[in-house]
């Protein structure tokens, strides 16, 4: 028993210092990749920035396609977590309201939380951005494979919300998982639309787009247009 205390007590530092410096390398591809994107992402350059020589970085990432993935699951995560404390609070705002109601608004609510992501985690969707919009297959299929679980479990927590929404009858009956790739895609291209505002100072921002967007989407999907304006009316009460 003596044993094996000490074998937990001189573990446990191993990991938390392995992970701390993982954590580290991916902060430096991170700032590398936000600087000069993906060409300029290389496991030398890396170690340069941390002054290591590259050989210690085989270690924690056996390649450069091994790295993006960490850096791609750690972005997926990140956004989860966010989306997650979106959605559990406007769950609880709405809990006493009705049904329909209570239903819609956590799809409002994510699709602005997306759209203002470039503001509130500004590194992650740079990220997201850079893997989506690139049509090169960046990492290798057994890379992809350890991070579909994430991307799976993420888009999970949406096509719920469509399937609720669909049981209580805010929204015709459909498949869950298309309209939540349907949402994403429309959304994505709203957050590239900011750049417009620099040639056309005039163009809505990109929060009242994200608004927009989502109902033309749920309506689309049959849902009443007056709970739609509640629900908004609701989460903007400023508007």
């Amino acid at each position: 028993m003596i044993h094996f205390v000490n074998v937990v007590h001189e573990f446990v530092p191993h990991a938390r210092r392995r992970e701390d410096k993982t954590e580290a390398l991916l902060d430096a591809a991170m700032k590398l990749l936000v600087a000069e994107g993906l060409e300029g992402l290389t496991l030398q350059r890396v170690a340069r920035e941390l002054g290591l020589v590259t050989t210690a970085i085989y270690r924690y990432f056996p390649s450069k396609d091994a790295l993006i993935a960490a850096l791609q699951r750690r972005a997926v995560s990140t956004m989860h977590e966010h989306f997650t404390r979106v959605r559990v609070a406007t769950e609880r705002e709405f809990a006493a309201r009705s049904e329909k109601l209570a239903a819609l608004a956590p799809l409002l609510a994510l699709s602005r939380a997306y759209v203002a992501l470039p503001r509130t985690h500004p590194e992650t969707f740079r990220l997201v951005a850079v893997l989506l919009g690139d049509p090169r297959p960046l990492i290798g299929d057994a890379e992809a494979l350890r991070t579909a679980p994430l991307v799976a479990a993420f888009l999970a927590d949406v096509e719920a919300l469509f399937e609720q929404a669909a049981r209580v009858e805010a929204v015709d009956t459909g498949d869950a998982r298309s309209r939540t790739l349907i949402l994403w895609a429309a959304l994505h291209g709203v957050t590239q639309l900011e750049k417009l505002r620099r040639l056309a100072p005039d163009a809505p921002d990109t929060d009242a787009l994200a608004t927009d967007t989502a109902t033309v989407v749920l309506r689309g999907l049959g849902a009443d247009r007056a709970l739609l304006t509640r629900a908004l009316r609701a989460l903007l009460p400023s508007s």
